[in-house]
């Protein structure tokens, strides 16, 4: 757009589509910025040069003065002028463009993750019985869904391959009790002889989902996932399913009496 007029005049041929009508237009600017120099090109002035004597304009004039002035003053307008000063500027302007570049990039690359992840964590469902091939959500993974205090695939498998199904109430709950996280504890588990066969069909399902997953390509180390089921709160919860007093139980470990209550809720739950 126009920014501003001088007071300078030049004579531009009426035909400037030949180049030596423009490379004389040129030498003539030339010539004049040679001239005059760092000053610039004299402006035009609305009062002196064109005899405007409307107040408003008067106002404005002497306020854009008065910006201009202080503009010239500005450090940061000075330093635009300044190479070496400016060229910290361009600098910065150039590393926040490559920043968000790069959040740009990192932004995508995250999400190409998390639709392989999600695509993969599908093909688990699929495998183990919770949707088919159309994706739908079968019986199996409806109950899954219903389950939202403890592991929903190993919780579902256990109840849908019979390891629940001879167990009494009392096995049933210091079981269902491995699904529950706690804190590591040092007390032997007493429970061995009674509950070694379920115990090992949890801990042999648990490896079977895991190896499920690293079949399609998800990040699961068998062992690890085995061993986040942890047998520590058997005892305790074998005892308080029989009565046992809340005294009692906390005796029977080293885990604190807030983990205690908050495993016994979410094994409620």
């Amino acid at each position: 757009g126009l920014g501003e007029i001088s007071t300078l005049r030049i004579s531009i041929p009426a035909d400037l589509r030949p180049a030596d009508a423009r490379r004389s237009v040129l030498l003539q600017l030339r010539d004049l910025v040679k001239k005059y120099g760092a000053g610039g090109l004299p402006l035009l002035d609305p009062i002196e040069d064109m005899a405007i004597a409307d107040e408003d304009l008067l106002q404005a004039v002497r306020r854009v003065q008065e910006l201009e002035k202080k503009l010239e003053e500005n450090p940061v307008f000075q330093a635009e002028k300044d190479q070496v000063k400016f060229a910290a500027y361009v600098e910065r302007a150039t590393l926040m463009e490559q920043a968000q570049t790069l959040r740009t990039a990192m932004k995508n690359s995250q999400l190409a993750v998390f639709k392989d992840e999600a695509r993969n964590r599908v093909a688990v469902l699929r495998k183990l019985g919770h949707v088919d091939e159309e994706g739908v959500v079968m019986l199996k993974g409806r109950a899954a869904c219903e389950v939202d205090t403890a592991d929903e695939l190993l919780s579902i498998e256990l109840m849908l391959n019979g390891t629940f199904g001879g167990l009494d109430k009392h096995q049933l709950v210091a079981l269902v009790s491995c699904l529950i996280p706690v804190e590591k504890s040092g007390e032997a588990i007493k429970l061995t002889h009674q509950m070694a066969g379920p115990l090992a069909q949890l801990q042999e399902t648990a490896r079977y989902i895991a190896e499920v997953s690293r079949e399609c390509k998800l990040e699961v180390s068998p062992d690890d996932y085995v061993a986040s089921f942890k047998p520590y709160l058997m005892d305790i919860m074998f005892s308080w399913s029989k009565g046992a007093s809340f005294r009692d139980i906390c005796l029977m470990t080293d885990i604190f009496e807030g983990s205690i209550i908050r495993a016994t809720r979410r094994l409620d739950e």
